[in-house]
């Protein structure tokens, strides 16, 4: 059964915990990461996806290579889409979780970043 803490709904920023791992994963043609790793509020397995650079179709350069955008540095923020009720989550709020925002560090090329 996936881990989850029952907590009311509550827009907060609020930092990763100490030992917590997170995957981040770039999309090939570069636009798109993808963040996975718990909620630091209620501890469910978030999957976070964001757009980078220029969305719509890709455009190729000469010699038929399309541009990709260099990769994205710093931290991404994230917020809980866990998809289980949270106590207090007002019927007109879009979120689908527990209402946390956090950081997520993007690792480097050398740390190991996936493409």
């Amino acid at each position: 059964m996936p881990t989850h803490e029952p907590t009311d709904f509550r827009e907060h920023e609020t930092a990763v915990r100490a030992g917590d791992a997170y995957s981040v994963v770039r999309s090939e043609d570069g636009r798109w990461y993808t963040v996975t790793g718990p909620c630091p509020t209620c501890r469910a397995t978030v999957v976070f996806r964001v757009a980078y650079g220029v969305l719509g179709p890709p455009k190729r350069r000469r010699g038929g290579r399309r541009n990709r955008p260099e990769p994205l540095t710093g931290s991404i923020p994230v917020y809980c889409q866990c998809g289980y009720p949270h106590a207090e989550r007002p019927p007109e709020s879009p979120d689908s979780g527990c209402g946390a925002l956090w950081d997520v560090s993007v690792p480097t090329p050398e740390q190991g970043a996936t493409s």
